[in-house]
């Protein structure tokens, strides 16, 4: 199915001096390089199929914060001052050891919510205990310039397979599937 006019965020979470959540014990898988290489394939997978899709970041860099927390302040914000009115964003994450794995939308919005859970629906192929929440993240509250939002965590950062390129590959497909079904 095609998704030829239609604008899509995809947000690769942290970068730069921010690495998000680090498994420093057996398998040293980074989220910052992690999220970025699912981010890129999502991006080719959607333009593939005709999307226009307007990316955070394309390489190891943050948005300048003197924090994790301002560097994420300054990452909405430049999606809404740089980037236009789009029908979706995703931003892709790792949770840490034992977080909670799936898509999560802004509480109290039934466009995100929606979006999620087609989401979710989508991942359960590749993981089964892949969830659906409700959440008050600052990418999904503050992000002005999207219809429908959802920040995916893919894995936990100790997942062994999570740094296989082919796991990765299944992950943005399922994503991307998520994404068509919600936008058909």
């Amino acid at each position: 199915m095609s998704l030829a006019g239609k604008r899509i965020i995809v947000d690769a979470g942290h970068g730069g001096k921010y690495p998000g959540t680090i498994d420093n014990a057996v398998h040293k898988n980074v989220e910052k390089e992690i999220a970025l290489k699912v981010a890129k394939l999502v991006q080719s997978k959607l333009v593939a199929l005709g999307a226009t899709v307007y990316m955070t970041r394309t390489t190891d860099k943050d948005f300048g914060g003197v924090n994790a927390d301002d560097d994420v302040n300054k990452r909405w914000a430049y999606i809404n001052a740089n980037i236009p009115s789009s029908h979706a964003l995703v931003s892709i994450h790792l949770n840490a050891v034992g977080g909670r794995v799936g898509s999560f939308y802004q509480e109290g919005t039934y466009a995100s919510k929606s979006f999620a859970e087609s989401i979710q629906k989508a991942c359960t192929r590749y993981y089964d205990a892949f969830g659906c929440y409700a959440a008050n993240f600052a990418i999904l509250r503050e992000v002005k310039v999207a219809d429908q939002k959802s920040l995916i965590e893919i894995a936990q950062i100790d997942d062994p397979e999570i740094a296989l390129s082919s796991r990765q590959s299944t992950i943005a497909s399922a994503i991307v599937t998520g994404i068509q079904n919600q936008l058909k």
